[in-house]
């Protein structure tokens, strides 16, 4: 299990408790208003720049704090990008760029290219790219015309953005460049960046799964039909079974890949994560809104809040199919699937 210092725990917990309740979440979808309050008290206790060194104007701290981090936020479905803040963040300490004071948000972690950076220019599409607009500066994840991974650093306003929204309700525009000037730095392990983004999109999912059972076995307990609660009854039951099943595989997946990514590798536990993990976010949506009926599916109750954004983050990056592919290119070289997953990383054949 992951270890987490107490006082961080703590200083997480109260903080989004304390700040983040559905009728702010439902207020920011509503207006697609960037939450300058909230930023401005997150900001004050350093909390987006946890996980970001010192040297690179960060306060320090390990993977497993980010992951503590993601998984406080996603539980109260928090309407601020702090996990693509802290990629972004990451991403220029990686490649020697300087730290840019303000919200960040990333792109290129996906499956399609970004713009190639050439001669310090970029010319194409990006995104959707989520709070792009009310982001200091966009992050990108490319390479140069030789072939070499970058990180380019676009600022505000010097793209054309299109209007759009995820499926969570947060604003993600697209954006246009034309022949954009960038600041950019070699990257020097692309591989290791992506397996923290997938091992950090799985915390947040793992966070969305613990506050989809908490809010249905609430439910359960509260609602009566014939004159007792509807967790009494079988078939309720079995819902509330697959919601806690689901958040205990995803956590104790999440522990694993975290210390494995933490510890230098992790690339054969970061996918397999993704992969168990996707699994349990859609059984885990399903089951709730059964459990709930139709009462789920209202703007009024909070239950849609976080099923939606289990879809929105089970979609975000990397397609899972594309994860068990490596999964499956990696079972098929290894002379032995057991000693693929138990033997030390240093030994395994790779999934990249």
């Amino acid at each position: 299990m992951i270890r987490v210092d107490e006082e961080l725990e703590e200083l997480l917990r109260d903080f989004f408790a304390g700040e983040v309740d559905p009728g702010l979440v439902e207020a920011v979808e509503r207006t697609g208003a960037w939450p300058d309050h909230l930023w401005e008290k997150a900001a004050r206790t350093q909390i987006p720049w946890i996980g970001i060194p010192e040297t690179a104007g960060g306060v320090g701290g390990s993977l497993a704090d980010v992951a503590a981090l993601v998984q406080h936020a996603a539980f109260h479905a928090t309407p601020l990008p702090l996990l693509e803040h802290h990629l972004a963040a990451h991403l220029l300490a990686s490649a020697g760029l300087n730290r840019v004071d303000g919200p960040l948000t990333v792109a290129g972690l996906g499956t399609d290219p970004a713009p190639v950076l050439t001669d310090g220019r970029m010319s194409g599409s990006l995104g959707p790219v989520a709070w792009a607009q009310a982001a200091a500066a966009v992050v990108v994840l490319t390479r140069d015309s030789d072939r070499r991974d970058v990180v380019a650093v676009l600022e505000p306003g010097a793209a054309r953005a299109e209007p759009g929204r995820d499926l969570a309700g947060i604003p993600a525009p697209a954006l246009m460049l034309d022949d954009v000037a960038v600041r950019a730095g070699v990257l020097p392990d692309v591989a290791a960046v992506r397996r923290r983004a997938e091992v950090l999109r799985c915390c947040a999912l793992a966070g969305l799964l613990r506050r989809l059972y908490e809010i249905t076995s609430t439910y359960a307990g509260e609602r009566h039909q014939f004159g007792k609660p509807i967790g009494a009854f079988q078939a309720v039951q079995i819902h509330l079974v697959t919601l806690a099943q689901s958040a205990s595989i995803a956590m104790v997946a999440v522990d694993r890949a975290v210390s494995a990514v933490a510890s230098g590798g992790g690339d054969l536990e970061s996918a397999a994560t993704a992969v168990v993990v996707d699994e349990c976010a859609a059984q885990a949506a399903a089951a709730a809104h059964q459990a709930h009926g139709a009462i789920g599916m209202t703007r009024e109750y909070p239950l849609q809040q976080i099923t939606r954004r289990v879809h929105a983050w089970r979609q975000a990056w990397t397609p899972t199919a594309g994860i068990a592919e490596r999964l499956g290119r990696a079972a098929h070289a290894a002379p032995s699937l057991a000693g693929l997953i138990t033997c030390h990383p240093d030994e395994r054949i790779t999934t990249a």
